[in-house]
């Protein structure tokens, strides 16, 4: 894999990790510095996610190179699933091209159908590495408040919807060395993002909005299959 596409993989996996993070126990972070306005945000969020336990939303991904000032755009379906000891995520993008992304039991699959490509990436047992790319997926609130300083910024409006903007910045030299911050805007209504923005050190970033956004309807484990042809050509990537 050679490098640029390497960095679009770990833009895609980290947005499905800040996903997970947003989805499932964020708001339980304790940190004594937190503002009265964050505890406020992440405290209606947590009240949330008790009762969150799959979701359905249509994406629009924006990378915006900087330097060079390009934008791709790329869109998609999201599906969301967890459970006490598990989650799950899948991307069905169909444009520019269709794509399937999953995330389950520590493993990535994308399957590309142009192709008929199947690449399968182990998260591996490293601790700081799995953290990074599924970051809040089971975790608990403690071992988040580990990983991030989270503020409030401000209030927003996107797309007439009221939101409360969420600044997160990892602690690890690891993470930080690759995006700087992350930025969440939640709806103060449902209490779910509907837009991130993750920001590479170099000023680039990356937006994830999330639109015609459905809470706990019913997701089959079919959904969370990808339907490759026999023939499909598999690929494990070394790293």
């Amino acid at each position: 894999m050679n490098t640029k596409s390497q960095r679009r993989l770990y833009f895609i996996l980290a947005m499905v990790a800040i996903l997970a993070v947003d989805w499932l126990s964020l708001a339980a972070l304790a940190q004594e510095e937190l503002s009265a306005e964050t505890s406020k945000v992440l405290s209606q969020m947590d009240q949330a996610s008790k009762i969150l336990s799959t979701l359905t939303a249509d994406v629009i991904q924006t990378k915006v190179t900087v330097v060079v000032n390009d934008t791709s755009v790329e869109t998609g379906k999201l599906f969301h699933k967890r459970g006490k000891n598990y989650s799950k995520t899948k991307l069905e993008y169909d444009n520019p091209e269709l794509k399937t992304l999953l995330i389950e039991k520590g493993k990535v699959w994308i399957y590309e159908p142009r192709i008929n490509r199947l690449q399968e990436f182990d998260l591996g047992k490293d601790h700081s590495q799995a953290e990074f790319f599924i970051t809040g997926v089971g975790q608990s609130g403690a071992n988040l408040s580990k990983s991030y300083n989270v503020k409030f910024l401000n209030e927003e409006s996107v797309n007439e919807i009221k939101t409360a903007v969420l600044e997160l910045k990892p602690k690890s030299d690891k993470v930080s060395s690759m995006f700087s911050k992350v930025q969440l805007w939640i709806d103060q209504t449902r209490w779910v993002p509907i837009q991130t923005r993750l920001t590479e050190t170099s000023g680039d970033y990356f937006t994830i909005q999330f639109n015609n956004i459905q809470l706990n309807p019913h997701l089959s484990d079919r959904i969370f299959k990808i339907n490759a042809p026999p023939n499909v050509e598999k690929i494990k990537p070394l790293g």
